[in-house]
């Protein structure tokens, strides 16, 4: 019953060893301390160029719940996906590279739709 308890929960320590995890930080990555998940798995925290936070043991990289590691950090993100309401919008899908994806995820702080709103505004100007 007690791993109902942790399922999901995500604590970060910004004052951790992550030398404990791994020795090296790949190019592109921040280190913000270390992180747990579901009360047992810890790893270094990181946060790559994209803006995307990811646990890293010796050079693997494990995703982690975007939305729970901001809250744990105490940041406040913007929401993700559609607007509640948006006038005129409609729902495209595209097809885009890993790189721009990365590109309009980091515009977008977290949100690729966003970001592409706010690049092709840009351009516009």
């Amino acid at each position: 019953m007690s791993g109902h308890l942790n399922r999901g929960r995500i604590v970060v320590d910004t004052n951790g060893n992550w030398r404990l995890y791994t020795n090296s930080i790949p190019a592109g990555c921040t280190v913000l301390g270390t992180v747990t998940q579901d009360g047992v798995e810890t790893g270094a925290l990181v946060r790559t160029e994209a803006g995307i936070y990811a646990m890293l043991n010796a050079r693997v990289y494990r995703s982690l719940e975007q939305r729970k590691v901001a809250a744990a950090l105490g940041i406040e993100q913007t929401p993700v996906g559609r607007p509640a309401e948006m006038q005129g919008g409609k729902k495209v899908n595209t097809y885009l590279d890993a790189e721009s994806i990365a590109i309009a995820t980091r515009l977008g702080n977290g949100n690729v739709s966003e970001g592409i709103r706010k690049a092709l505004k840009q351009a516009g100007e």
